[in-house]
């Protein structure tokens, strides 16, 4: 899909770019492939814990910008995730978003926000649903970027 884009920018639109991470996650065995063009890296959350840089990897350039990786192919990496793991997925609009008291944010508070609500057993869509509420509430908060916010969490069938 990345190179389907990145070819599609090139010959079409030429001087625009995208980032974006693909991702895709195997149901069955909790195995999570992803390329990261361009993004930050996603969060892994096991256990009402953030699994600091469980999923960082070097970002590739954004899709569109295939000339910056010289010879070299995209990159997709792997990883096994465990029952009950969540994964977000963001933009850094999200982390760059301002409060209503015009403080930033920022990682560490979008993380705990995330966390504390899944402690309190908040189904995803509704901790996701919450947090852009209150990004959104006030006169004072503002978005400067694009904010995209994702999360998912594997449950595997029994």
């Amino acid at each position: 899909m990345v190179d389907g884009v990145d070819e599609a920018l090139t010959r079409w639109l030429p001087d625009q770019f995208c980032t974006g991470i693909i991702a895709q996650l195997d149901f069955a065995t909790g195995v999570l492939q992803w390329s990261n063009c361009g993004h930050p890296a996603p969060l892994l959350i096991r256990d009402q814990r953030l699994i600091v840089d469980a999923l960082t990897r070097e970002a590739d350039p954004p899709m569109g910008l295939r000339s910056l990786l010289s010879a070299r192919d995209r990159r997709v990496h792997e990883t096994r995730l465990q029952p009950g793991d969540r994964v977000l997925l963001y933009s850094d609009g999200v982390t760059e978003a301002r409060m209503a008291d015009g403080r930033l944010l920022g990682l560490e508070r979008f993380a705990d926000y995330v966390i504390r609500a899944s402690a309190t057993g908040e189904i995803a869509p509704e901790t996701l649903r919450r947090l852009i509420d209150s990004l959104l509430d006030s006169e004072e908060s503002r978005l400067r970027d694009d904010a995209t916010i994702v999360m998912f969490e594997w449950k595997p069938a029994r």
